[in-house]
C-alpha cells in the first residue's frame, strides 16, 4: 500500500511539474494587448523559464465597459509606464468617444545607463474621458515623451504624457487640446514645439493643406502649407523634417522649431513612388521609424514594396525593396526595431482577409553588410502565421518586440493566440491561447 501510495504521489509530481515551471520563471516583459471582441485592453506577465514561455491573460482594473456594437479601441501607446488607449465610436463621436489612461504597475528602476523594469503592482485604469465632446480620435502617436490624440471631428488635436496623466487634479486637466487639421488627421511632432496636423481633402481649396501649430513657447503661432495632392494620410517627424502622405507619393518639409518662417518660404518637397500599371500614382498611408530612417509600404500586387528614406539626408530620395505577395494579400505598415546586436530589421504582415490561413511574417535585413547604407537590404525569412480577423480597420494582426531584440511577439486575433518568434531563425518558439480576439500590443519591460 505505502509502495502505490509512492508511486501515485511520483506520478501527480510529474504532472505538475510542466505547469508550476511554465508558471515560475523570469518575467520577460508586461504585455497589454487590445481584445477586438470585447472592446477591452487585456494584460499578462510573459514569463520564460526552463520549460518554456507562460502568460495569464489578465483584466485590467476599472477599464470601461463599452458597446462593442458601437465602440472600438483605436492606437494605444506606452510611455513612462502609462497606456494610453484610443476610444472610437461609429457615431461620428456622438455615442462615446475618447481616451483611456492605464497605470502599467511597472516601476522603472535607473542603472546609469541602463535601467530594469519591476512588475511591482497590477495594472489599473487611473484616468478615462468617455463622452460626445472628444471628436472621436482614429489615431494615437507618441512623439518623444508626448502621447498625441487626433480628434477629428473637433478639427484638432490633444497632447499629454505620463507626468500629466498622473499629477492633473483631474481627468480633463490630464490632456491639452490644439486646433489644427481637419477630417481624419494625422500628426508630425516635432521637439515638442511644433505640430503638423493634417487636412484630409481630395480636392478644392483645402486640397494637401497641413496645418503648423505652435506648441510650449510658440504656442499661438500657426499658418498653414500645402502639399501638391490631397487626401493625406500619414505623417511623422524625423532628423528635423516632417514627412506626409498625399494621394500621390511622400512630401518632406524642414521643420520650422521657432514658428518663424513665412508660410510661403517654406518649400514643400516631393518625392514620387512611381505609377501602378493603370498609371495611377503609388502612395502610402502610414510611417515608422527606426533612428534616422523613414519606413513605410507601398503598391499592391505586383507592386508592393517596402520604403525607406534617409531623413537626415540633406536631399533625402526613396529606396526600396520589392516584397512578393499572392493574390488578395497585402502589406502592412512595417514594424522597425533593433535585433540583439544593433542589426536594423523591419517586418511586414501579409494579410489576406478572404483566406486568413495564409498569413504571414516577412523579415528584411536592412543592411546584412553592415555598412549603415542600408543599399543591400533583403528579405531575410519568412514564417506562417495565425489568423486574422479583419473586418473593416480591425482584427489585423500586430506586432511588439520584446526588450534585448531576441524575440517578437505577434497577435492572431482569428485564433485567439499570441505567437512568440525567435529574431535568430525566424522560427514560432511558443504560441499561448488568450481567448478573444487580440490585435493590438505594447510591452513594458527589460
Amino acid at each position: 500500500m505505502n509502495q502505490l501510495r509512492s508511486i501515485l504521489v511520483a506520478i501527480a509530481a510529474c504532472l505538475t511539474i510542466p505547469s508550476i515551471a511554465v508558471g515560475e520563471g523570469r518575467t520577460a516583459a508586461r504585455l497589454f494587448w487590445q481584445d477586438d471582441s470585447e472592446a477591452t485592453v487585456r494584460y499578462g506577465d510573459l514569463k520564460r523559464s526552463k520549460s518554456g514561455w507562460s502568460l495569464e491573460a489578465q483584466p485590467v482594473e476599472g477599464f470601461p465597459r463599452l458597446d462593442t456594437g458601437e465602440q472600438s479601441l483605436v492606437q494605444m501607446q506606452t510611455d513612462g509606464g502609462i497606456v494610453m488607449v484610443g476610444v472610437h465610436d461609429r457615431a461620428d463621436g456622438t455615442f462615446g468617444s475618447g481616451w483611456v489612461a492605464i497605470e502599467s504597475g511597472a516601476t522603472e528602476q535607473s542603472h546609469g545607463d541602463h535601467s530594469h523594469w519591476h512588475m511591482t503592482e497590477s495594472p489599473r485604469v487611473i484616468r478615462s474621458v468617455i463622452d460626445d465632446q472628444q471628436g472621436n480620435p482614429a489615431h494615437v502617436y507618441l512623439y518623444g515623451n508626448s502621447f498625441v490624440l487626433a480628434n477629428d471631428k473637433l478639427n484638432g488635436f490633444s497632447i499629454a504624457s505620463a507626468a500629466s496623466v498622473r499629477d492633473a487634479k483631474d481627468d480633463a486637466d490630464a490632456i491639452s487640446f490644439h486646433e489644427g487639421g481637419n477630417g481624419h488627421i494625422t500628426l508630425a511632432v516635432a521637439e515638442n514645439r511644433v505640430a503638423y496636423s493634417t487636412w484630409i481633402a481630395p480636392m478644392g481649396d483645402d486640397m494637401g493643406r497641413v496645418d503648423v501649430i505652435g506648441l510650449g513657447e510658440n504656442a499661438g503661432k500657426q499658418y498653414s502649407i500645402k502639399c501638391p495632392s490631397g487626401v493625406l494620410h500619414g505623417a511623422t517627424y524625423n532628423s528635423g523634417k516632417a514627412f506626409f502622405a498625399p494621394g500621390d507619393g511622400i512630401c518632406w518639409v524642414n521643420a520650422d522649431l521657432e514658428l518663424d518662417d513665412a508660410p510661403e518660404s517654406v518649400q514643400v518637397n516631393h518625392l514620387s513612388l512611381g505609377e501602378d500599371a493603370d498609371g495611377k500614382p503609388l502612395r502610402t498611408g502610414a510611417f515608422a521609424n527606426l533612428d534616422s530612417v523613414v519606413l513605410f509600404a507601398a503598391g499592391k500586387g505586383d507592386e508592393s514594396k517596402l520604403c525607406w528614406i534617409d531623413a537626415s539626408s540633406d536631399a533625402p530620395e526613396i529606396r526600396s525593396l520589392a516584397i512578393e505577395v499572392a493574390d488578395g494579400e497585402s502589406l502592412s505598415t512595417p514594424v522597425a526595431l533593433k535585433a540583439r546586436g544593433g542589426k536594423p530589421m523591419a517586418m511586414m504582415f501579409r494579410e489576406n482577409p478572404t483566406d486568413p490561413d495564409t498569413d504571414s511574417l516577412v523579415f528584411v535585413d536592412l543592411d546584412p553588410n553592415k555598412d549603415g547604407s542600408l543599399v543591400d537590404a533583403k528579405v531575410a525569412g519568412t514564417v506562417a502565421i495565425g489568423c486574422n480577423q479583419i473586418e473593416g480597420h480591425s482584427g489585423h494582426h500586430a506586432m511588439v518586440a520584446l526588450p534585448y531584440g531576441r524575440e517578437v511577439v505577434v497577435s492572431n486575433p482569428g485564433d485567439g493566440t499570441l505567437s512568440i518568434i525567435s529574431l535568430a531563425d525566424f522560427s514560432i518558439v511558443e504560441t499561448i491561447g488568450v481567448e478573444g480576439a487580440p490585435t493590438r500590443l505594447v510591452a513594458i519591460g527589460g
